[in-house]
């Protein structure tokens, strides 16, 4: 199996819809091959400074993808797009083995 899509939520204490956000993630990794973590932005100044109120902000494999309020649904569906754009999921994918769902 491929390396994990890592899935980081750029987040600030007391942020609510940072934890609903986390939290989503969390239920996501039971089924998809995922990593999720938090990072919070107030102990590093350049993430504070780019970021400052615009958290929560979702990274996948780095790349951000999405902030504020994210569905369960928005989230699956940019997981399933950035494991299709690694290399070796296209390359699988010609030769006839399909990924696994999910």
């Amino acid at each position: 199996m491929s390396l994990p899509i890592r899935v980081t939520i750029l987040s600030r204490q007391d942020c609510h819809l940072c934890e609903v956000v986390y939290r989503i993630a969390l239920h996501l990794q039971s089924e998809l091959h995922i990593e999720t973590n938090k990072v919070s932005i107030e102990s590093d100044r350049v993430l504070m400074e780019r970021y400052g109120a615009r958290v929560p902000v979702i990274l996948l494999d780095e790349v951000e993808q999405f902030e504020g309020n994210v569905t369960e649904g928005e989230l699956r569906r940019a997981i399933k797009k950035a494991r299709w754009r690694r290399p070796i999921s296209r390359i699988l994918s010609r030769l006839g083995y399909a990924p696994k769902r999910g």
